[in-house]
């Protein structure tokens, strides 16, 4: 009779061959388990990086209000007001002097006065760190308006000629504006704004050398352009800005 156990190998002689992949296979688990857990763990990463900058931009939206929207709201202040000055120096519109400067006046308190707004109501809701950098932005716009309400009082009363008081009121208005935008743009992180603010106090140098006979020309040409290209560039940004989140 034949033993068919003969060439089979004893049962205690060991692991069979092909028990070994079980164990090779557990030698590189770790590393492709790494593998598969890192894309998680990236995509997690991701995720939480979309969401930050997400809270960061509806945060800086929140403090800094519609932007575009100021920038649109000086742009016409000073096409409306310093083309009122211009018209009545030139004859081209049926002002006094006097009445073209009361436009400018106001058409300035109230641009100033809507900025102040936006960024209180902006701030409004916020705690902490950024509830005290738009309060105190929006106090510094109604603080430094106050000042210049003051300083033209004085200029009118020390000063006689009209066209001289008229370039040292609104070379200390634009400048005033400017570094506030200046400001704003190193708090709030917006390289634009600090760009425009830059701009009109280069404006305003302009239009100081040109003396009181050409000032109005430098703002008219120069600074109301300049406030409307800054109202249309920061509406595309945001329109830019807002497409992924709203895809």
């Amino acid at each position: 009779m034949i033993d068919n156990t003969a060439g089979e190998p004893p049962s205690d002689s060991g692991t069979p061959a092909d028990s070994t992949a079980p164990a090779h296979s557990s030698a590189g688990r770790p590393a492709t388990g790494e593998a598969a857990g890192e894309a998680p763990e990236a995509l997690d990463l991701l995720a939480a990086l979309a969401v930050v900058q997400d809270a960061e931009r509806s945060a800086r939206r929140g403090l800094t209000g519609n932007t575009a929207l100021v920038y649109l709201v000086w742009g016409l202040t000073w096409l409306l007001g310093y083309g009122a000055l211009q018209g009545s120096r030139h004859g081209w519109l049926p002002l006094a002097p006097e009445t073209a400067l009361a436009v400018l006046g106001v058409t300035l308190a109230l641009a100033a006065a809507y900025t102040v707004v936006v960024f209180a109501r902006g701030s409004r809701g916020i705690r902490g760190q950024s509830s005290f950098q738009g309060g105190m932005y929006g106090a510094a716009w109604a603080l430094g308006f106050a000042v210049m309400g003051a300083l033209g009082a004085v200029i009118g009363r020390e000063v006689e000629d009209f066209w001289t008081r008229g370039l040292l009121l609104n070379g200390t208005a634009v400048l005033i504006v400017g570094l506030l935008y200046i400001t704003g743009g190193t708090t709030f992180n917006d390289g634009a704004q600090s760009v425009l603010g830059v701009w009109l106090l280069v404006v305003t140098l302009i239009a100081l050398v040109a003396g009181p006979s050409h000032f109005l020309t430098v703002f008219l040409l120069l600074g109301a352009p300049g406030l409307l290209a800054a109202a249309l560039v920061e509406h595309l940004r945001t329109r830019r800005r807002r497409g992924p989140a709203h895809a």
